[in-house]
C-alpha cells in the first residue's frame, strides 16, 4: 500500500477500528485508523513503478532465474503485486517462476479491492485474475497460498502483523517492496524487529530492497539490519527515497546482532536445487495431490501404488466430509488444518467447477452432543462468531431447518464445506501422471545418476532426483523410514452406507439438505445412498467389512436421527472398511526423511540445553521426503502437505510459517525422544 507523507487525519475524526475504509476521490482507499490512503490518487502505479519496480532492479534481476521471489510488508490493494506481474509478464527474459510473499494485517473485502483496481484500467487483465482466486471469506490470520497464470505465479499472503509474521516465515527473498503506510502513521511498524526480519528472510545469497521514504526511522533500521543503504531521487515531489541492499556474512560469527541463528538447526531443510524427475509412492490422495503439486512446477512424474488401482484405501471412499477445522485457541494442529481446510477447499472448488470432481459444497453443521461439545462450540463462536461466512451458530430449531429433519441439538453450520467424492479428487490429481499399479516398492538406492527403486519383483526404476514416500502404515517398511515403526498407528475405520429410500420414508421434502457431523456423520445422498460413519478402531489393521460396526454406527446414528436408525438392521447394509494412519500427536509427517542413526550421533547431548547454533545442520536421507500420517483428515491436509513438498523439493517459498513447518517435521519425535531422554544414541 504505496502511502504518502503528507495526508492528514480529518480534524474530529474519531478512532476507528484498524481494518476499516472509506472512499475518497473516487476509487481511493482510506484508512481512518491510520490517517492514511493506499496509493497516490493522482498517478499511483506509476509511483510503484519508479520506486518498487525500478527501485529493486527490476525486471534485470530476475532474468535468466529458475525462481525469483519479492517479499512485501504491506499488500494493501495488491497494486505493486500487479505492477511487478505486468512487468514479469512483459519481459521476455523472465524468470521461469515469479513468487510474490506479502503481509496484511488487515485484508481488504473482494468487492473493496475489485472497486480500488478501477483506478487502473491497464492493469485489467491481471487485476481480474486476482480477484477471481481473492476469497469472499473473511481470511484468517496465517498463510494463505494461491497460484496464478497456471501455476507460474504464486502468491503468499501472510496475514497478520508485520512484525511477527516475517519474524516467523523463512522467505529467501530476492527483493524487498518496503511498503505500508508512512512512518508517521504507522510508526510502530518501522521498527528494528521488523528489518531484522527482513534480513533474516532475505536470501542468503543477496536481496535488494526499496522504499518510497527517507524517512531516518528507516534509515536506521535498515541499517542495524546489516542493510547497506543508498538514497534515490524520490517519485514526484517526493526529495529522496531509500533503496538498499543485503548479503549474509559467510562466517555465522560475523552476523549482525539483529540476524537471528537458528535455535532449533534439527528441522533446517537441505537447500535443494530444482527437481526435474520425482518418484511418488503411494496412489491415494496424499500422493496424486504431491504428483500434481510437482507436475505444476515442471517436473516429470512417476507414481507407484501397490494395489490395481489407485485411491484403494481410505482415500476410495465414496464421499467424504469437507469440514473446516476450526478451533478455540491458536493451538497449532487447529493452525495447520486451518490452513489445509482453506487450501483444500480452494482446489476441490475449482476442480468442481471444471467438472473434474465430483463434490456439493451444501455446508456441514456440527452438532452440540454433549455438554463438552457445547463448551467448545460456544468457544468457536466467541472467537467467530462475527463471520458468519466462516461459521454460524444454530439453535436445534435452526439447524432441523438447515438439515431437512429434526435434531436433537443445535451446534454451529460451515457454509463453505460440504462433501466431496475422494476417488474422484485422486482421479483428476493424478491425471496424466505416469502410473505403475500393482507395484510395491521395497527399497530406494543411491546411484551417482540419482535415486533407484526396486520392487517385489526385483525390477528397478530411476534414474529420480527425489522419493517422496506417500503410503500409510507400510511406510514403516522401507530403511528409510523404518524408525517410524514406533510413531505411525492403524486406524480401522467402516463406513456405511444406507439407501436413499430409507431417508425419504421420513422427511417431509424426501432429502437431507446438508452434511451431519455428531460423534459420527451422515452425508446426503449421492447415487442412492448416503453415508454414515465411521468406526475408529485403534490397532486394528484388518479391513473385513463387519456386522458389529455397522451396529456402531446404526447406534451413534440413533442418537441424532432416532427415526432413521430404527429402520436399520445391520444385514440390510453394505459398506466399506479402510485403514487410516495417524501419529501420536495428531498431526501428519511431511518434510524431509531424517536419518535416524545420524540424528542421536549429532544431538545425543541435546538434552543438556545447549544452544542450537552449537549444533550441525539435520542429518537427512539426501532427497528423500515423507508424506503420511493424516488420520481422518486426508482431505484437509493432504493437499496443503503436497504444496509444502513441492516447495521445499523445488527451492521455493513455502505455504506455512516456522512454527507449523516444525510441528509438521518427520524428526519431531526423535527431537522429542532425545530431549526426554526417551531414546539414546
Amino acid at each position: 500500500m504505496t502511502a504518502t507523507d503528507v495526508t492528514k487525519t480529518p480534524e474530529g475524526d474519531e478512532p476507528r477500528p484498524a481494518g476499516e475504509i472509506t472512499w475518497r476521490d473516487g476509487d481511493v482507499p482510506y484508512s481512518p485508523h491510520f490517517g492514511d490512503i493506499y496509493f497516490n490518487p493522482n498517478d499511483g502505479l506509476a509511483e510503484t513503478r519508479y520506486v518498487f519496480v525500478e527501485g529493486n532492479n527490476l525486471p534485470n534481476a530476475w532474468q535468466a532465474r529458475e525462481n525469483f521471489v519479492i517479499g512485501e510488508t504491506g499488500f494493501g490493494t495488491g497494486l505493486n503485486f500487479l505492477a511487478a506481474w505486468q512487468c514479469w509478464d512483459a519481459d521476455a527474459n523472465r524468470s521461469k517462476r515469479l513468487h510474490f510473499v506479502s503481509v496484511e494485517k488487515y485484508p481488504l473485502a473482494r468487492d473493496d479491492m475489485i472497486r480500488a483496481h478501477q483506478s487502473w484500467p491497464e492493469l485489467s487483465q491481471y487485476s481480474e485474475q486476482l480477484a477471481h482466486i481473492w476469497p469472499h471469506e473473511t481470511m484468517l490470520p496465517g498463510v494463505h497460498r494461491f497460484s496464478l497464470a497456471d501455476g507460474a505465479i504464486s502468491l503468499t499472503l501472510l496475514i497478520g502483523d508485520a512484525i511477527e509474521c516475517w519474524s516467523g516465515y523463512d522467505g529467501k527473498i530476492d527483493c524487498w517492496f518496503l511498503d505500508g503506510f508512512a512512518p508517521s502513521r504507522n510508526p510502530d511498524m518501522w521498527h528494528p524487529d521488523l528489518f531484522a526480519a527482513l534480513a533474516s528472510a532475505s536470501n542468503p545469497d543477496g536481496a535488494t530492497l526499496a522504499t518510497f521514504t527517507a524517512a531516518r526511522i528507516a534509515r536506521d533500521g535498515l541499517e542495524s539490519a546489516d542493510f547497506k543503504v543508498s538514497k534515490r531521487k524520490g517519485f514526484g515531489y517526493k526529495r529522496d527515497m531509500i533503496t538498499a541492499s543485503f548479503s549474509a556474512p559467510e562466517d555465522a560469527t560475523g552476523l549482525p546482532d539483529t540476524f537471528e541463528i537458528a535455535d532449533d538447526p534439527w528441522f533446517n531443510l537441505p537447500r535443494t536445487q530444482s527437481a526435474k524427475s520425482v518418484a511418488i509412492i503411494g496412489g491415494g490422495l496424499a500422493g496424486a495431490a504431491c504428483a500434481n503439486a510437482l507436475r505444476a512446477r515442471g517436473c516429470a512424474i512417476t507414481l507407484f501404488e501397490k494395489s490395481d488401482q489407485l485411491a484403494n484405501a481410505a482415500s476410495g471412499n465414496p464421499i467424504g466430509m469437507l469440514e473446516p477445522y476450526l478451533t478455540v485457541d491458536d493451538a497449532i494442529m487447529g493452525r495447520f488444518y486451518e490452513a489445509g481446510y482453506r487450501f483444500s477447499h480452494r482446489m476441490i472448488k475449482k476442480l468442481s467447477d471444471q467438472g473434474r470432481v465430483d463434490a456439493d459444497f451444501c455446508g456441514v453443521i456440527d452438532l452440540a452432543t454433549s455438554a463438552r461439545k457445547r463448551e467448545r462450540l460456544d468457544g468457536l463462536i466467541a472467537r467467530l462468531g462475527d463471520k458468519p461466512d466462516l461459521v454460524e451458530a444454530l439453535d436445534a430449531d435452526q439447524a432441523s431447518e438447515r438439515f431437512g429433519l429434526p435434531l436433537p441439538h443445535g451446534g454451529v453450520f460451515y457454509p463453505s464445506a460440504g462433501w466431496v467424492n475422494p476417488p474422484s479428487v485422486v482421479r483428476s490429481l493424478a491425471d496424466g501422471i505416469d502410473v505403475h499399479l500393482s507395484t510395491t516398492i521395497t527399497s530406494i538406492n543411491d546411484a551417482d545418476q540419482g535415486k533407484y527403486l526396486t520392487d517385489q519383483n526385483g525390477s528397478e526404476y530411476g534414474p529420480f532426483d527425489a522419493v517422496i514416500i506417500a503410503g500409510a502404515f507400510e511406510t514403516r517398511l522401507l530403511d528409510q523410514t523404518r524408525w517410524l515403526e514406533d510413531h505411525l498407528n492403524p486406524v480401522r475405520g467402516q463406513i456405511s452406507f444406507i439407501p436413499e429410500d430409507v431417508v425419504s420414508d421420513v422427511s417431509e421434502d424426501g432429502a437431507i439438505k446438508c452434511v451431519l457431523s455428531h460423534k459420527g456423520y451422515v452425508t446426503p445422498a449421492r447415487d442412492g445412498m448416503l453415508v454414515v460413519g465411521a468406526t475408529f478402531g485403534r490397532d486394528d489393521a484388518e479391513t473385513d467389512l463387519r456386522p458389529d460396526d455397522h451396529a456402531f454406527n446404526i447406534a451413534q446414528l440413533g442418537k441424532v436421527l432416532p427415526e432413521i436408525a430404527e429402520k436399520l438392521t445391520t444385514d440390510m447394509l453394505d459398506g466399506r472398511a479402510s485403514l487410516r494412519t495417524t501419529t501420536a500427536d495428531h498431526l501428519p509427517l511431511i518434510g524431509p526423511a531424517p536419518d535416524f542413526g545420524a540424528y542421536l550421533a549429532s544431538y545425543s547431548d541435546i538434552d543438556k540445553g545447549k544452544k542450537g547454533a552449537r549444533y550441525v545442520d539435520a542429518p537427512y536421507h539426501k532427497d528423500v521426503y515423507i508424506c503420511t500420517g493424516f488420520g481422518a483428515r486426508g482431505l484437509i491436509g493432504a493437499p496443503l502437505a503436497a504444496e509444502i513438498l513441492a516447495s521445499e523439493i523445488c527451492d521455493m517459498p513455502l505455504p506455512l510459517e516456522k512454527a507449523l513447518m516444525h510441528a509438521i517435521h518427520p524428526a519431531r519425535f526423535i527431537i522429542r525422544g532425545l530431549k526426554r531422554r526417551q531414546i539414546t544414541a
